[in-house]
């Protein structure tokens, strides 16, 4: 299919851009520079996620991806991942059904929730997923009513040095609770077939997933001890995404682990990364509407009111990300940074993005934009509808190389992409268009005094 050939409707924007001797920051720019683009958009760089996966399984080569999809469960990033046989960890039946749409197969598929509702466990069992969390009592007992035959992970804490420790939510204690849950399920004729932790989200800590492992081996032991079989270990996630190169060091310490601890190859070893896979992947191009310069604390600050905010696609930040101007080819900028405070689009006075950290950008106009790095975790999954404002489209773009690769695989069509794309071509506008007016139509609205 060539670009003149493509219907670029709302319906038909999601077709990846066949680069061939470009990058996704050429794409942007063309858009930008074009001056067709009005709206603030993504680039999801496919080619970024492939090496992220390809360097994951070169580094840890006895692990099986399982991607989080909660991270981005963006249409492409899934059709992608399928591509290049990756497996799936799903936390609800919603998630289940949208990579079932996409023909994966429900056996690769882990429904890691500990805790879920009667309808969802029904809906897994009958979608045929194969495979499920638990770590309570009260899970056990859901699980014999609705889902008798379900393989069991048992979920147990590990939390290392992280932002986010999801211990607090999930997870059994090993030394009180492990050994009780492990007889309960074998009492109610439950099958057990694996241990299942979690080090927390964006960890830095890099021998956390070797202390789950040692746990994970001590509870291996006491169901081979009471004649019950387990073969799979689920590390989790929680890998640091700022570089590629982030998981080299920590996939030392657990391929060391994986070989003292279980060196059977029998044994099946599973991850589920995220964030790490997707976060680098994908770039905002965010323009401003309105600019001004107020004095606080005998500071000059600039003041910019963007196009995307707090309910958008900006809700969170984290220590790794950044937002700088975006340079028109051939202009000289001034460098001088100064302090910028940044505001989202709607009428609420706590829309202010990156507010707890200090931004500092040259001199901004309403005409210019701004570019935020590693966007691609957890930003569309957290948007919101708030006051009807729109969510930024994206530009995905693939190397010819990557599409040569992909493009054959059942899970895209030919109108998955584009070839021979004019690059600056823009995203569909999100603006409401207006309704044909109606004479016919009664107003019975209390109107403004003109």
């Amino acid at each position: 299919m060539t670009y003149d050939k493509l219907d670029v409707s709302p319906k038909n924007h999601k077709a990846a851009f066949v680069l061939q001797h470009a990058t996704a920051e050429d794409a942007a720019r063309a858009m930008i520079e074009g001056g067709k683009q009005k709206e603030p958009f993504y680039t999801f760089d496919m080619d970024e996620v492939y090496r992220r996966i390809m360097h994951f399984r070169k580094m840890m080569p006895r692990i099986q991806i399982f991607y989080a999809m909660k991270s981005n469960d963006s249409d492409m990033m899934l059709k992608l991942a399928i591509s290049l046989g990756v497996s799936f960890d799903c936390a609800s039946s919603g998630e289940i059904d949208k990579v079932l749409q996409l023909n994966c197969n429900p056996k690769s598929i882990i429904f890691a929730l500990p805790s879920k509702t009667p309808e969802h466990l029904i809906y897994a069992r009958e979608s045929a997923v194969g495979h499920t969390t638990f770590d309570t009592s009260y899970e056990l007992k859901k699980i014999k009513q609705y889902w008798p035959e379900a393989r069991l992970l048992l979920r147990i804490r590990a939390d290392g040095d992280c932002l986010y420790k999801l211990g607090e939510k999930f997870g059994c204690d090993f030394d009180t609770e492990a050994v009780n849950l492990l007889e309960e399920a074998a009492a109610l004729d439950l099958r057990v077939v694996g241990i299942a932790f979690h080090v927390g989200s964006a960890c830095s800590s890099v021998d956390s997933h070797t202390q789950g492992l040692r746990k994970a081996r001590a509870l291996f032991d006491h169901e081979a001890r009471a004649g019950r079989k387990m073969h799979i270990v689920d590390i989790g996630g929680g890998f640091l995404s700022d570089k590629m190169n982030r998981i080299d060091q920590v996939s030392k310490f657990i391929n060391m682990a994986l070989e003292e601890y279980f060196p059977d190859p029998e044994v099946q070893v599973i991850a589920e990364p995220g964030r790490y896979i997707c976060d680098s992947s994908t770039v905002l191009y965010c323009n401003i509407n309105n600019v001004r310069r107020v004095k606080k604390e005998n500071e000059i600050v600039n003041m910019l009111y963007l196009n995307d905010g707090l309910f958008g696609t900006l809700r969170y930040n984290e220590a790794w990300h950044t937002v700088e101007k975006f340079k028109m080819s051939g202009c000289k900028e001034d460098e001088k940074l100064e302090t910028a405070i940044l505001w989202g689009p709607s009428c609420d006075s706590t829309d202010r993005v990156m507010e707890n950290c200090q931004v500092l950008l040259p001199r901004c106009t309403a005409f210019d934009w701004l570019v935020f790095g590693y966007q691609g975790a957890y930003t569309f999954g957290f948007a919101s509808d708030f006051s009807c404002l729109p969510r930024p489209l994206i530009r995905s773009v693939v190397s010819e190389e990557l599409w040569a690769k992909i493009k054959n695989c059942m899970v895209f069509s030919p109108t998955d992409f584009v070839t021979n794309p004019d690059l600056s071509t823009p995203l569909p506008s999100r603006t409401p268009r207006i309704l044909p007016s109606n004479p016919n139509y009664g107003y019975t609205q209390t109107t403004l005094k003109l």
